[in-house]
């Protein structure tokens, strides 16, 4: 199966020296279920966190990731992480349920990638990406051992369904446990450098009392069902109880040369959200709170001291940056190698927007459940599908206001919000596809006119794009419609630029124009037309144009300048 991807895979290893094979490093991906960074105590988020000595322990040894991004729910996430592919390419938008099928066969998966390295790899607990092989799903789809549940949610903690050696059986250990125990067991038998996916089924519903030995928290009395954030905080502490026996399990020598990664999941689910977040703005929504998740590493990948490392993150960027770390080479479509982070020395982050979806339907955001969101650190801007397909869209700036509670959309933008709303609306055209256009900058007047430019449309492959001037006065000698691929730099200048010096009082320039167009005014307006190729290839494309209207007095150039206008090549 997917041969061709395992030929280049192998013929990139075949200088490979044997020797360092042995010397290679492991990794250990610990999957929390249910658990946003506002669970996790460091992140100082909620008002009263479970105790989780264990995991505060790696985050204070390692880099933990302060604006980490998950998807909504568990199956969208995991299938980013195993692919490096969004959920819109992957077809998985929302929790599978029993006897769907999940990922494409056509998909490459982790562990298929980490195969030709040399490393052994291993799913152990939940899996949640389809059933369409039955018991053999997760080994069929790349895993060398799979040990665990193909579903979501255990029905009870301690009687389960196990599949074990792609047989299922009732299983009465308690599921947190006996995931951990399959953990060490396939470490303590593996030679090679492994690849070990520890997928927990904690903390999610359905609450209950963890074992006691396990917890320190005083249940008694309390009602699962009612009492839910005390039961949630118990879960919680077991899950960080149990992580505690398996790194304290794993021999000295094994573990310094394991780089260990900790993230969650999706944000935490209502029954467990704590003051300030509101429980309905939590899992299953792309709120912050229903994306947000803790995201650590440690390991020898890691060099340099302890820190919080700033630079946006996603689960989908796990894919290149696990495989690196075994010292695999890839080429995710949509994540990036997060491995310089790392680093010693401060590496700038390769992330300027984090992209996140969740649909229900064969074709994203086309049902009523559907939503989105892109966001860049400070400004987050989400797109919501109406039931009568209309979009609903907000805009938030987390700076000021980081429980998103002031939609800003459709108020009066600060010129950075301004910029801001354009470029995400822009970014999240440009990776989906959509078809879209806006204006932004200000033009200058002169001469008793103030021109304006705008699209007639958004442009799409094959078809017409076209570009109006109005308000003008008929006087023009003529319009001169500049049309580039960047608003960000001019001659080796950073735009936008003042013109004044130049003549053009009050004008300004936003754009690089690679080509140029001349129009005759009719009456108050002029217009040009490009005529794009009916290419696929220039989906995602983003045009910037700005007009310049020639006028004699209007300045002592003659010339003013319009707006400009970003338009994004879309279906």
């Amino acid at each position: 199966m997917r041969t061709l991807h395992v030929i280049s895979l192998l013929a990139s290893l075949a200088a490979f020296p044997a020797a360092s094979l042995a010397q290679a490093p492991n990794t250990l991906l610990i999957i929390a279920d249910d658990f946003g960074a506002d669970a996790l105590g460091v992140y100082g988020l909620a008002s009263n966190p479970a105790p989780t000595p264990n995991i505060d322990a790696l985050a204070a040894t390692g880099v933990r990731f302060e604006n980490a991004y998950a998807c909504p729910t568990c199956s969208p996430t995991r299938a980013c992480l195993l692919t490096g592919r969004y959920g819109f390419q992957t077809g998985v938008g929302f929790p599978l349920g029993q006897g769907q099928g999940g990922l494409a066969a056509s998909e490459i998966l982790l562990p298929e990638a980490l195969a030709p390295a040399g490393v052994t790899t291993a799913l152990m607990g939940k899996w949640h990406l389809g059933t369409d092989m039955g018991p053999s799903t997760p080994t069929a789809e790349g895993f060398d051992v799979f040990t665990g549940t193909l579903g979501g949610a255990v029905p009870n903690y301690s009687q389960w369904l196990k599949v074990e050696n792609q047989m299922a059986s009732m299983s009465t250990a308690y599921v947190t446990t006996d995931t951990i125990d399959e953990s060490l067991t396939f470490i303590s038998q593996t030679s090679t450098p492994w690849f070990v996916q520890v997928s927990l089924h904690v903390p999610h519903t359905p609450y209950h009392a963890p074992p006691a030995n396990l917890h320190t928290q005083n249940l008694a009395g309390l009602d699962p069902n009612v009492d839910t954030i005390a039961f949630y905080r118990a879960m919680v502490e077991s899950m960080d109880t149990e992580l505690g026996r398996l790194l304290a399990s794993i021999p000295a020598a094994t573990l310094a040369n394991t780089n260990i990664v900790f993230v969650g999941d999706n944000g935490t689910a209502n029954g467990g959200v704590q003051p300030p977040f509101n429980p309905q703005r939590s899992k299953s929504t792309v709120y912050q709170n229903g994306i947000r998740v803790p995201l650590i590493f440690k390991g020898p990948a890691v060099s340099g001291p302890p820190r919080v490392e700033p630079g946006l993150a996603h689960v989908v960027d796990l894919f290149a940056t696990l495989a690196a770390m075994q010292g695999v080479a890839t080429t995710p479509e949509h994540g990036v190698d997060l491995t310089p982070l790392l680093q010693a020395g401060g590496q700038p982050g390769p992330r300027e927007f984090v992209f996140t979806e969740q649909f229900t339907g064969a074709t994203p955001m086309t049902s009523a459940n559907d939503q989105e969101v892109i966001l860049d650190g400070r400004f987050t801007y989400l797109r919501f599908v109406r039931p009568n397909g209309t979009i609903r869209q907000r805009l938030f700036d987390l700076n000021s206001d980081p429980l998103q509670l002031t939609n800003i959309v459709n108020q009066p933008l600060s010129t950075i919000a301004t910029e801001a709303y354009r470029n995400l609306r822009r970014e999240l055209a440009r990776l989906r596809g959509y078809s879209w256009h806006a204006m932004f900058g200000n033009g200058c007047s002169g001469g008793g006119i103030s021109p304006v430019l705008d699209a007639l449309a958004s442009p799409t492959p094959g078809a017409n794009y076209t570009l109006r001037t109005t308000g003008l006065s008929g006087l023009e000698l003529a319009t001169v419609g500049g049309i580039g691929f960047t608003d960000q730099m001019w001659n080796g200048v950073s735009l936008p630029v003042d013109l004044t010096s130049a003549g053009f009082t009050g004008c300004t320039l936003y754009i690089d124009p690679v080509l140029t167009f001349v129009a005759t005014p009719v009456a108050t307006t002029s217009s040009w037309t490009v005529a794009l190729p009916n290419s696929a290839a220039l989906i995602g494309q983003a045009l910037y144009a700005q007009a310049f209207p020639l006028l004699v007095g209007a300045n002592p150039a003659g010339i003013l300048a319009t707006n400009a206008v970003v338009g994004v090549v879309g279906n």
